[in-house]
Formats: structure tokens, C-alpha cells, sequence
């Protein structure tokens, strides 16, 4: 899971929790969001599925295994995350 904040955004550095092998792929992906002016996008990966939501100050990168019964309950609890006042948000 990537947490990262506009600064970090600019800097290129993110808190990552996982597998490294996805931390590259989940940072372009947040970079097609912004490309495509989005506040969310979800991509497909083979098996996988990318969700990458954010705001102006934090994003949030999380890699499914398509079809798991945990997605649905960790994309809406990424859409809470993402309708909190920005100090509300817990730092990871």
C-alpha cells in the first residue's frame, strides 16, 4: 500500500507497505492519475486490479487479487479516507 502526500509526490518519495515488486507500478499509476485528472483510478494488471485515490494533499495506492471479497470493504474504506478533513487522516 502507498500513502503519499503532495510534497512526497514532488520529491518522489512515498511510505510503502508490501511487496516491492509493485511499488513501481502503483507510482505510475498514480501518475496517470494525475494525468488524467481523476480523484480515483482502478487498473488491471493481469490478476491484479490498482486502486489509486487521493486529494489534493494525500493519495492512497492499494493492489487487489481481482475478484477478493475484502475489495469492496477497502475501496469504501478508502472513499471514507478520502471524504476526512486532511488532519483526520492517520499518518501510516
Amino acid at each position: 500500500m502507498l500513502d503519499q502526500t503532495a510534497e512526497q509526490s514532488q520529491a518522489g518519495d512515498a511510505a510503502w507497505v508490501g511487496e516491492e515488486r509493485w511499488k513501481p507500478i502503483v507510482l505510475e499509476a498514480v501518475k496517470l492519475r494525475q494525468v488524467a485528472g481523476e480523484s480515483a483510478v482502478r487498473i488491471l494488471v493481469g490478476e491484479h486490479a490498482i486502486l489509486v485515490a487521493g486529494d489534493e494533499k494525500h493519495v492512497v495506492g492499494v493492489v487487489f487479487i481481482k475478484g477478493h471479497p475484502v475489495v469492496k470493504s477497502v475501496v469504501r474504506m478508502v472513499r471514507q479516507l478520502m471524504r476526512l478533513p486532511a488532519n483526520a487522516i492517520p499518518a501510516l
